[in-house]
C-alpha cells in the first residue's frame, strides 16, 4: 500500500487561529536548551565512566521535543526509545532518574517501546479515553520484527499511535506520513498536533518523518539555532532571556552531575 503523505513540504509552520506563537517558541526553546545541556553533561559523564551506555542525541532534540510537547498530558502517553531520553525529559521526567537507568547500557525495561506503545493504544481505544500513544522508531525501540508486528497491529486495528522517525524515507507501511524538517521544533510540533488529531479521530496510526539535516548543513541547521532565530524574530525576547535559559540549564546540569556522581 502506498503511504499517503499528508505534509510533503519540509519546514511546516504553525497553524490554527489563536496560537500564541511567541509563547510556544519560548517553551520549545527552553526545553531544547535544557535537553541539549543535559545531553552534554551526560556525554561528559560517559567519558568519566559514570554513564558508560549513554548515546548522545545532539541534533535530534527538535524532533523529540517538538513531538512530545504536542501531547495532551491528561490523556496521551509517550513511549521513548532507550536511546532517546530527550523526550522523557521534555515531558518532565527527572533527568537523574532517566539517565541513572542507563548506567549499565540500554534499560531492558525500555526495550520494545513500540510494542508497549501499541499495547497501551489498544487499551485506550477499548476504554474510549481519546488518548494517543507517541513512540520513537530507532535504536532501543525494539527489533525489526517487533517493529513490523507493532505497526501491523496498529494499522489493522486502527489504533491511536503516532510513530516518530528520522529516517528521511516516507515508507509508512500503509500509514499516513507527515514529512517535516527535523531541525525545526515548530515544524515537528505542528506535525505532532496534526498526527495526534488524525490518530485520535479513528484513522489509525500515523508516521511523522522528521528529516534531519546532513553534516554539511551544520551549524546553520542546529535545532537550537533554528529555534533561537525564530524566537528572536518575534521581537519578544532579547539576550537576557537566552542568558537566563543558559544559566538555568547549567544549574540543572550541576545538580544532575552531583546526584549521579554521589557514591559512584
Amino acid at each position: 500500500m502506498t503511504p499517503t503523505i499528508l505534509e510533503p513540504v519540509l519546514g511546516a509552520s504553525i497553524g490554527g487561529a489563536g496560537v500564541d506563537v511567541a509563547a510556544l517558541l519560548r517553551r520549545l526553546y527552553r526545553t531544547l536548551a535544557t535537553v541539549r545541556r543535559i545531553d552534554r553533561e551526560a556525554v561528559a559523564l560517559r567519558g568519566r565512566g559514570v554513564l558508560p551506555g549513554y548515546v548522545d542525541s545532539r541534533g535530534r532534540e527538535a524532533a523529540l521535543v517538538g513531538a512530545a510537547l504536542a501531547l495532551q498530558a491528561s490523556r496521551d502517553r509517550a513511549f521513548p526509545a532507550a536511546h532517546e531520553p530527550g523526550m522523557a525529559i521534555a515531558l518532565g521526567a527527572d533527568p537523574a532518574a532517566v539517565l541513572r537507568s542507563r548506567r549499565g547500557g540500554i534499560d531492558a525495561a525500555l526495550e520494545g517501546s513500540v510494542t508497549h506503545a501499541v499495547g497501551w493504544a489498544l487499551g485506550a481505544k477499548l476504554d474510549r479515553t481519546g488518548g494517543c500513544a507517541l513512540t520513537t522508531i530507532g535504536a532501543g525501540a525494539g527489533t525489526p520484527a517487533e517493529l513490523r508486528d507493532a505497526v501491523t497491529t496498529a494499522r489493522d486495528s486502527a489504533l491511536p499511535v503516532v510513530f516518530l522517525s528520522s529516517s528521511g524515507r516516507t515508507e509508512g507501511a500503509g500509514m499516513p506520513v507527515l514529512l517535516v524538517d527535523g531541525a525545526d521544533a515548530v515544524a515537528v510540533h505542528g506535525a505532532g498536533l496534526k498526527a495526534l488529531e488524525l490518530a485520535r479521530s479513528g484513522a489509525g496510526p500515523v508516521l511523522i518523518d522528521a528529516v534531519l539535516p546532513g553534516p554539511s548543513a551544520w551549524p546553520a541547521r542546529d535545532p537550537l539555532v533554528v529555534c533561537e532565530q525564530r524566537l528572536r524574530d518575534t521581537g519578544t525576547v532579547g539576550d537576557a532571556y537566552f542568558a537566563e535559559v543558559a544559566d538555568t540549564a547549567d544549574a540543572l546540569a550541576d545538580r544532575l552531575r552531583a546526584r549521579l556522581t554521589a557514591g559512584a
